[in-house]
């Protein structure tokens, strides 16, 4: 990802500094726009040419005991960018750790960073007085919507290509996720992870307040298991 593209994002998401959460998911959905726009005039510019952007590994996070609604929004970003994660053990903390191509990463970390901060005080206003549990189910459920959202907003931006270009960008998109995942295969020999269990309500309460977000309507552009 450009120096120049990041730089947007992040001045485009700083500027949603209001409580006002939507306000911050509009923010946060204009960005994965951005970063889908560059990434297709990429391909296209690239015009078959090999991928020399190399995969790698991030961390992304990292605690005590797996924060399950951060494994969920850390998927969901990654699956939208063209990555994917996996949690590790290190000494006495649990990592969540990103793998993609540079690029890729760069808009995951970018994202990441800011809806953490988000989503925790998005379960804030909604569970005055409930326990740490309930709110880590909550977040659950609200990463799973958000994320999802985002990636609609993702699939837009391939949707608004002409037919002739989307020819030459799904093989591209396709080699890439290949690379990606021969990386996981070869390097990491990741396995299955378990899935993510939540209190009902809690989830049912994110996910609702996710969907009460609003994304901005006129922004064109730019969840599930973790492995271990």
């Amino acid at each position: 990802m450009a120096r120049d593209v990041l730089d947007r994002v992040r001045k485009l998401l700083a500027l949603a500094s209001s409580p006002n959460v939507h306000e911050a998911a509009a923010a946060a959905a204009a960005a994965q726009a951005l970063i889908e726009a560059h990434r297709l005039e990429g391909l296209l510019a690239e015009d078959g040419r090999e991928d020399e952007d190399p995969v790698g590994e991030e961390l992304l996070s990292s605690s005590r005991r797996l924060r399950r609604w951060k494994a969920v929004l850390a998927q969901g970003l990654a699956g939208a960018n063209g990555c994917l994660i996996y949690t590790r053990q290190a000494g006495k903390q649990r990592e969540i750790v990103v793998v993609g191509r540079s690029a890729d990463r760069a808009a995951v970390r970018s994202l990441f960073d800011w809806l953490e901060r988000q989503l925790a005080w998005l379960s804030a206003t909604h569970g005055a007085g409930q326990s740490k549990q309930w709110h880590d189910d909550f977040r659950v459920g609200a990463s799973g919507t958000v994320v999802a959202r985002l990636g609609e907003a993702a699939a837009a931006q391939r949707a608004a290509l002409t037919e002739a270009a989307l020819v030459r960008v799904e093989p591209a998109l396709a080699a890439r996720e290949a690379r990606v995942q021969r990386y996981a295969d070869d390097t990491l020999r990741l396995k299955r992870g378990r899935s993510v269990r939540v209190d009902p309500d809690a989830w049912e309460r994110g996910r609702a307040a996710g969907h009460a977000v609003e994304l901005g309507g006129a922004v064109r552009g730019g969840g599930g298991k973790p492995r271990s």
